[in-house]
């Protein structure tokens, strides 16, 4: 809200500063919350409340220079600016009631930008557009995402006894298939597992088992229960994949997971570089890198561990398509005519590389992870998204021709 009578030639705008984020811009001097804008002539006042780690709230206002504010943008209800004084957080972003304040507010600071940052900007919004031209949804990654979780969730209804076995399933999970049988079994592991609360406050190395078991999921409840469900459910041990030729576990393992936490971190990461793979190469190519990593990351779980002697390892999660994604995307922009802007090429390249290598390096290091698969998975998306990539160059519009002087249109 704008008030021109606090003082001569200044306006103040009510507005709401946020952690940096995805969804909101973020703010260097760490305000949260409701605060304040006031604009003078030659000074920007922020009035707002800081929060630092292990220290309380509290409320501060900082004064800009005029000179000193560069590179103002407007996105949506938030404006976002640099200040050159500000060495290392340079970036001052607060969000406003609606558009039209942000406008007003753009209005009133000052309209230089850098060539560095206005190249980059304007390739960035370039980049934005073509993805919102071919690809302005994906319904793939949210398809992907219910199937994971939706066979999780059966898996684990099957072990409290709530869904009806398959016939070959040579086990009973719990006592009693019925539905009150089932239902008084639920209700005594969860009691059990409550009465495991000051256990896991005394013990906090073994608290996620105890929570997996609390919710009647992981080693806590009976390892040997569980491996015997991964493989009727499709898991790929090589005794079976190759064995009992049984080669459609190589696609089937790609939908299980093995305990809740093994789905959350997956699930999270397909979310958060899916969205954008699907952009660039369209959902129904985007389905099929999936599973072709997918599919390399199986073939490559299943030969190392021949090549190791370990016919019985049972290999299940989508992480080898996960990687198989994220070496599909390297693919897509390292392409000359990908219509992806050199800036955005940069950024992708160095968000990609910290995680490949972290992953990488922890697999080696935890001996439960499959880096086979990771490593095939990436290397077999690499592959794929040469074959799948297409151009995101937008086709240039006709030019409507013009009337011949004194005829009719045609």
């Amino acid at each position: 809200m704008a008030d021109g009578g606090r003082m001569q030639d200044s306006t103040s705008f009510d507005v709401r500063f946020h952690r940096a984020s995805a969804n909101w811009p973020g703010n260097a001097l760490l305000f949260q919350g409701a605060g304040q804008v006031l604009i003078e002539p030659d000074f920007v006042t922020l009035h707002g409340v800081s929060h630092r780690s292990f220290r309380f709230p509290k409320r501060e206002r900082h004064r800009l220079r005029m000179v000193d504010i560069l590179n103002v943008r407007v996105e949506g209800p938030d404006v976002l600016f640099h200040v050159s004084d500000l060495e290392r957080r340079r970036e001052i972003g607060f969000s406003t009631p609606d558009r039209a304040s942000a406008r007003a507010i753009a209005a009133l600071l000052p309209e230089r930008w850098t060539d560095e940052f206005k190249l980059a900007y304007t390739e960035r919004e370039t980049f934005h557009d073509r993805m919102d031209y071919w690809s302005p949804s994906t319904p793939a990654i949210w398809t992907l995402l219910a199937a994971n979780i939706l066979i999780f969730l059966a898996m684990w209804l099957e072990l409290q006894g709530i869904l009806k076995p398959p016939p070959r399933l040579p086990f009973k999970p719990f006592p009693g298939w019925g539905a009150h049988d089932a239902v008084l079994a639920h209700a005594q592991l969860m009691a059990q597992g409550l009465g495991r609360l000051p256990g896991m406050l005394a013990e906090p190395k073994q608290w996620w088992t105890q929570i997996a078991a609390l919710g009647g999921w992981g080693k806590a409840v009976n390892p040997a229960v569980l491996k015997l469900q991964l493989l009727e459910w499709g898991s790929n041990m090589p005794l079976l994949t190759l064995g009992a030729s049984q080669h459609w576990r190589l696609l089937t393992s790609m939908f299980l997971h093995g305990n809740l936490l093994h789905l959350l971190f997956n699930m999270f990461t397909l979310w958060q570089v899916g969205q954008l793979c699907e952009r660039v190469f369209g959902s129904a190519r985007f389905i099929g890198l999936y599973l072709l990593a997918g599919l390399c990351g199986s073939l490559a779980s299943l030969v190392w561990n021949l090549l190791t002697h370990h016919a019985g390892g049972n290999s299940v999660g989508a992480s080898g398509a996960i990687f198989g994604i994220i070496g599909g995307l390297l693919a897509f922009i390292g392409r000359t005519n990908s219509g992806v802007p050199p800036t955005v090429v940069q950024d992708l390249r160095g968000a990609i590389a910290p995680f490949l290598l972290f992953n990488i390096a922890a697999g080696f290091v935890y001996p439960h992870t499959d880096n086979a698969a990771h490593i095939g998975g990436l290397v077999g998306g690499y592959l794929a998204g040469h074959l799948l990539a297409r151009s995101l160059h937008v086709p240039a519009q006709p030019t409507p021709r013009r009337p011949r002087e004194g005829g009719d249109p045609c």
